[in-house]
């Protein structure tokens, strides 16, 4: 590969192999089978929203890593002459001109799916049923600072039920989310529920300061990165007494080891919402005792426009310390752009370039990976019967690649491997029943009948 990557993809975006395609299409498939199980419809949203869609609708810092879309034609010449007449003196946090910002972009690229399927639900309410199950499968971009698992161009998968206030809505979605994580073998995960007004009441019921919640909240956000004497050197700094700090460190070491008692969220507001969010879990497990569905009091969820229950998925292996999904009741938000007056809504969403990234690295995904296509390799045979023998195969529905070019066999095979494909047509006779199939990761040979093939192409 060349070190040169002046012309390789924008930084935090990528390239797709074929057979990383193939892989991604096919979770892509299982999880949209899965989905609609429950009952749940697709839709699409374009890439682009308006900018007055996406400012200002709760969703914290993801407004800030927003890729904007300048004006075009006409407009942008315009907007550039407004801005040097206003002398450009207003900056951002960035220090870059928030009135050039402003002027010179009128679109950006979806940061989520939430807040496009709020606005697409908001135009399309009186013709979607009530309530609207619906499914989003996409690419959203972030200008984010790329690593592990974290990327500026990828794709989540949602699931949303929109015009449903009954919380055994929040009971099915951890359903269907349970069902879908164990159908693609991300191996142990939990998917984490609290409420989150909780946390703020429980830290407000032990003492703390109302403008140092959300420090302490964003500093408990870190313990799954984070050593916990670290996050509670954070948690000190804000500066608390030590009666305070006492309470709090026992909460969250009870927490952390599971100890916690209902007689630990006596505290106002929090021990009702404490109750919902435990009745929400118990229910779930009511119907599927094995879902990996806990409470957890310390979930805090970043997006301002979640108003109740919220949810965050994170597999338990020391290599992944990423979330691979969450979500929450987000009821509100449809009317802010527009939509009816007091829609509920609630939805769960998968990050799944993470998930892809624990499959292939972990090499579960090793056995699904080779391609269900056979290869008819080229040795001197007239064109005409190697197509006549793909199109025979092709009519009984096995997927086939023809080498069109009398290359060494070797050659031919390397090719083959390459796009993962696992057998190959090495000898056949025209009109004969069966033909010579090589195994290529064992090189062994077998004479197989169409039949048989389809069987074997099956079992990948």
């Amino acid at each position: 590969m060349s070190d040169n990557t002046k012309f390789g993809p924008p930084k935090g975006m990528r390239d797709w192999l074929p057979q990383e395609t193939l892989l991604r299409q096919k979770l892509i498939r299982l999880i949209e089978h899965h989905y609609q199980l429950y009952g749940f419809q697709p839709i699409d949203t374009p890439v682009m929203e308006n900018i007055e869609v996406l400012q200002g609708k709760g969703v914290g810092e993801n407004e800030k890593l927003m890729f904007r879309v300048a004006k075009r034609g006409e407009e942008f010449s315009n907007s550039i002459q407004v801005v040097s007449n206003a002398g450009a003196q207003v900056v951002d946090n960035h220090g870059r001109s928030a009135v050039a910002l402003n002027e010179i972009t009128d679109m950006g690229l979806r940061f989520d799916l939430t807040v496009p399927l709020a606005r697409y639900y908001s135009n399309h309410s009186n013709d979607l049923p009530k309530p609207f199950r619906c499914y989003h499968i996409g690419p959203v971009w972030r200008a984010d600072r790329p690593q592990k698992g974290r990327y500026r161009e990828f794709y989540q998968c949602d699931i949303d039920i929109i015009g449903g206030a009954s919380d055994a809505y929040e009971v099915e979605l951890l359903l269907a989310t349970d069902r879908v994580l164990k159908e693609l073998n991300v191996g142990k995960f939990r998917i984490r529920v609290s409420d989150k007004r909780l946390l703020p009441a429980l830290l407000t019921g032990m003492g703390v300061e109302g403008d140092k919640v959300p420090g302490v909240a964003a500093a408990l956000d870190k313990l799954d990165k984070q050593p916990y004497e670290q996050v509670k050197k954070e948690i000190e700094a804000l500066g608390h007494s030590l009666e305070v700090l006492g309470k709090v460190d026992a909460f969250i070491q009870n927490a952390l080891h599971k100890k916690l008692e209902p007689a630990h969220f006596k505290l106002g507001e929090a021990e009702a919402l404490a109750g919902h969010i435990e009745s929400i879990r118990q229910r779930v497990h009511e119907v599927n005792p094995d879902a990996n569905v806990v409470f957890d009091p310390l979930l805090v969820r970043g997006f301002d426009y979640y108003t109740g229950p919220v949810f965050e998925i994170n597999v338990e292996d020391k290599d992944f310390t990423f979330s691979i999904g969450g979500g929450g009741r987000y009821d509100g938000l449809i009317e802010k752009l527009g939509g009816p007056k007091g829609t509920p809504a609630v939805g769960i969403s998968l990050g799944f370039e993470r998930i892809l990234l624990i499959l292939m690295e972990k090499a579960k995904a090793a056995a699904q990976a080779h391609s269900s296509r056979v290869f008819i390799v080229n040795n001197g045979q007239p064109e005409k019967d190697i197509l006549a023998l793909a199109e025979h195969l092709r009519a009984e529905g096995i997927q086939v690649e023809a080498s069109l070019e009398n290359k060494k066999l070797g050659q031919q095979l390397e090719a083959a491997q390459k796009n993962g494909i696992e057998y190959a047509i090495t000898k056949f006779e025209q009109g004969k029943a069966s033909f010579t199939v090589r195994q290529l990761s064992t090189r062994q040979d077998k004479e197989m009948t169409k039949e048989e093939l389809g069987k074997t192409l099956k079992n990948l």
